[in-house]
């Protein structure tokens, strides 16, 4: 079945597998194709734009993902979870003159929001969206983590800006890895250590600035070499410095082109379509997903079964139209919910919550709706009438709105992925965020800093690792791109100590953007095979210049 977007124009298909979800769901067709369904999901979803204010209960200063001039009250983590307050205390009847969105954002203006979302976390205060996690610092969408600083790190310790990199450890500026130990520069590398500057190496050790290849040890440039010609390589170019650094990436980029791209990253997957896939089947259009089943247009998955249109997610089941769920069962339409919430809808950051309808920020309840507890048959009575409301407007089996999203579309994932320049959000109808004011004073000769704001200018870090002491950790530095101020923490200045490597010369947020460009769109293209011309699914789009292969050919070139 094929249906036009109402937003894009763009034609999309509906297969016999969707409409058995759909059905399975209890769900209408969509009426938007995938990516503007994705888009809006996304715009939802703010991970790394942080702010400094107070608790709105206990009025301690603290972190938040929501700045001081949010329209609702901001709770810190032992505010919210603690007993000084009641979700259901924000209960109100529905309103069947009204439509139903309008009736949530009115209801989600005024329940107290969480100010970061993490869980079982020890001393990782400024991290989001991260759980199970020790001495993290601006880590984001992590989980098990130890000592790690910036990036999207997962089940890692001792990395510092990463990009989903699993199980690894002692990493630096690593993307799409994993089971990595002592690797610098590294993306699409797996089960190796050692590795400096390598693009898509696996079962390896001890090579520089490589590319495409497979059981190596002792590689400089692909070629091979003596074991002590290797180590006085390096020692000729360290890579303490930002002048070696700087000749490195130009070799880098030059490697990287001469090698042979597969169509799809995949490993030990059975029928599935998507790129950075491993140990997952029956699955299509899925993009970073480990250990999944009967997937669909969803990102960033792990264990998770029966799901579509879903994003940021693990252990979870039968989930539709969601962005950040952590052990759901039967969800849909919702935002941010985890540790046990089953049958719920349109709900968001709600916890241990089970048949519940337009909720937020419940904890351990069921049977409510707009945050109003009822008995079991009240639930199903209303809830009933409240969907066939919602079909007469057309609101039925569409996610929330990006209008009434709790964030600026520019603050959101929505913009890393499906970026837009600010007039044209305004024009959308979405709300967009300037940057904030750099402070112009400072205090009794204090360097005072706000949240990664803009440059208060002056100290120029030394290119040479050697000469930098534990006085950097007091200064604040600048961007050499954006002009955002950024500080040296005292964990992350042991790093680069003991892997000697430089200090980074950009803020974290101009870092992290540059690890973004090393990827591919999370698009799928068709285009033939380089060697055999057979007709492939890929993330290149055929106007690319990339040697593609099917996979097949692939294996044949780089075993």
């Amino acid at each position: 079945m094929k249906k036009v977007c109402a937003i894009s124009k763009k034609e999309f298909e509906i297969t016999d597998a969707d409409l058995k979800f759909y059905e399975k769901m209890e769900v209408p067709l969509p009426k938007l194709c995938p990516d503007e369904r994705q888009r809006r999901r996304l715009a939802w979803r703010n991970e790394r734009n942080l702010y400094r204010r107070k608790c709105d209960l206990c009025q301690k200063k603290i972190i938040a993902m929501y700045p001081a001039d949010a329209p609702f009250p901001v709770f810190c983590p032992d505010c919210w979870f603690s007993e000084k307050w009641n979700a259901t205390d924000f209960g109100r009847d529905f309103d069947f003159s009204q439509k139903f969105f309008p009736q949530f954002q009115k209801l989600q203006n005024a329940v107290p929001r969480l100010s970061l979302i993490n869980a079982r976390n020890e001393n990782s205060e400024y991290c989001n969206l991260v759980g199970d996690s020790k001495n993290c610092y601006l880590i984001f969408g992590s989980l098990g983590c130890e000592d790690c600083l910036y990036g999207r790190p997962e089940r890692s310790k001792d990395c510092v800006d990463s990009l989903d990199l699993w199980k690894s450890e002692l990493c630096y500026e690593s993307v799409d890895s994993e089971n990595l130990y002592q690797c610098l520069f590294c993306q699409n590398c797996a089960n190796s250590q050692d590795l400096n500057f390598c693009f898509d190496v696996r079962n390896s050790h001890d090579c520089f600035l490589c590319a495409g290849i497979r059981n190596a040890e002792f590689q400089i440039l692909n070629r091979p070499c003596t074991r002590d010609e290797y180590f006085e390589w390096k020692k000729k170019w360290p890579i303490d410095n930002l002048e070696n650094l700087t000749e490195f990436f130009t070799e880098f980029e030059k490697i990287k082109r001469t090698a042979p791209r597969k169509n799809l990253i995949g490993v030990a997957n059975e029928n599935v379509v998507g790129d950075h896939v491993s140990h997952s089947k029956n699955c299509s259009h899925i993009f970073n997903v480990l250990d999944s089943e009967d997937l669909r247009f969803v990102t960033s998955a792990e264990k998770c079964k029966t799901c579509q249109d879903a994003d940021m997610g693990e252990f979870s089941e039968l989930i539709y139209e969601m962005c950040g769920f952590h052990r759901l069962q039967d969800a849909r339409f919702s935002h941010w919910c985890w540790d046990g919430c089953q049958k719920i809808t349109y709900c968001s950051t709600c916890r241990n919550t089970k048949n519940s309808f337009g909720c937020v920020g419940m904890d351990g309840f069921e049977n409510c709706i707009l945050n109003k507890k009822y008995s079991p048959e009240e639930f199903e009575k209303l809830r009933t009438k409240i969907v066939q409301k919602m079909r007469e407007t057309g609101e039925w089996g569409e996610f929330f709105p990006i209008e009434i999203s709790p964030f600026a579309y520019n603050e959101t994932v929505a913009q890393e992925y499906f970026p837009l320049e600010k007039f044209e959000v305004l024009a959308r109808g979405w709300r967009w965020r300037d940057p904030e004011k750099p402070q112009s004073s400072r205090k009794n000769g204090e360097k005072k800093s706000s949240f990664l704001k803009e440059n208060l200018g002056g100290f120029k870090i030394p290119e040479n690792i050697s000469k930098v002491d534990q006085k950097i950790c007091s200064e604040i530095l600048a961007c050499k791109t954006c002009g955002k101020n950024y500080k040296i923490q005292t964990g992350e200045l042991e790093f680069y100590k003991k892997m000697s490597l430089p200090i980074p010369q950009k803020c974290p947020d101009c870092r992290h953007f540059s690890r973004m460009k090393l990827r591919n769109p999370r698009e799928l293209f068709s285009r033939k095979c380089a060697n055999c011309e057979q007709e492939i699914c890929t993330t290149f789009s055929p106007d690319r210049p990339e040697k593609v292969l099917c996979e097949k050919c692939y294996q044949n070139t780089v075993s």
